[in-house]
């Protein structure tokens, strides 16, 4: 009855729509923007040197992103179309810069509404897409304020990429390299772009924390690399100014990177931290002073 009342423009009997018939007249029976949605990925290859139009679509697209934000899952039948469509653009040689972080600003705003922890499992990671998804990352601009969004799903993609199942050192022998110039171990190339990531100012340090937690927990990182890495974010946060706005930053990252590896104790690879752990020196009292 109250429903019916809703429908022809009136309140229930004492004026106010009981909270419960509001949310069930709201809910939505499934993704009924199909349509609409591959149309404007598809046109953003045409369209995106025009400004207005690029904002005009950017912003119809969030709108029918936002309007999953309570029954996120209704997506998922649909993630995996759209996020082919939109990597056929990043990936293609063909696609300008501007294009290839406007495809990144879509996959952002799927990733949004759905949840970085359901998407970023439906992004490619064979063998062949480690190294040119770190290639892509290091070639961004970290001071680029425009394009995080594109460095946010390029480490959230490298956080799956990494987790190919053998010793990543096999991948070493057929890395290139410009003529005298000695070639970087990937390992190592991946831990330098994580912690470059950990001190930024945007949402990209929330991803690079992710790329630690799943990367150094490596049986084969772990067994080379975790002991320098715990020693850098020690050090980090000991050494770090926390009063100013960079400290600030800096030790956000540290303590989020060391949290995403600890959080799960010995399901993330490591030891549970103990509760009577000691606490890390801060700038006052390291070196004993």
């Amino acid at each position: 009855m109250v429903l019916a009342d809703m429908e022809n423009g009136r309140d229930g009997e004492d004026g106010v729509c009981e909270p419960d018939v509001i949310a069930e007249a709201s809910l939505l029976g499934g993704f009924i923007y199909s349509t609409e949605t591959r149309a404007l990925i598809s046109g953003l290859a045409e369209m995106h040197e025009d400004i207005k139009n690029r904002e005009s679509v950017t912003q119809r697209f969030l709108v029918i992103m936002d309007r999953h934000q309570e029954q996120p899952h209704l997506l998922d039948p649909h993630l995996e179309w759209m996020l082919n469509m939109l990597l056929e653009l990043v990936r293609s040689e063909q696609s300008p810069p501007l294009l290839v972080h406007l495809g990144f600003k879509f996959l952002y705003i799927i990733s949004k509404v759905r949840g970085h922890k359901v998407f970023m499992q439906l992004f490619p990671h064979e063998v062949s897409d480690l190294q040119p998804v770190l290639d892509l990352l290091t070639r961004q601009d970290p001071k680029d304020h425009e394009t995080w969004e594109t460095r946010y799903m390029l480490l959230l993609w490298l956080s799956m990429t990494c987790l190919i199942p053998f010793d990543l050192s096999r991948l070493d022998g057929h890395l290139t390299s410009e003529p005298g110039l000695a070639r970087e171990p990937i390992m190592d190339r991946i831990l330098a772009v994580a912690k470059s990531y950990l001190t930024v100012s945007d949402k990209s340090r929330d991803a690079a924390s992710i790329l630690v937690s799943k990367f150094v927990t490596r049986p084969d990182v772990k067994l080379r690399r975790l002991g320098d890495f715990l020693d850098w974010c020690l050090t980090t946060v000991a050494q770090t100014n926390e009063l100013t706005m960079e400290g600030t930053v800096v030790l956000d990252g540290a303590l989020q990177s060391l949290a995403q590896l600890f959080k799960h104790g010995e399901e993330g690879g490591l030891p549970a931290v103990r509760p009577d752990c000691a606490a890390v020196p801060g700038p006052a009292t390291a070196g004993g002073k």
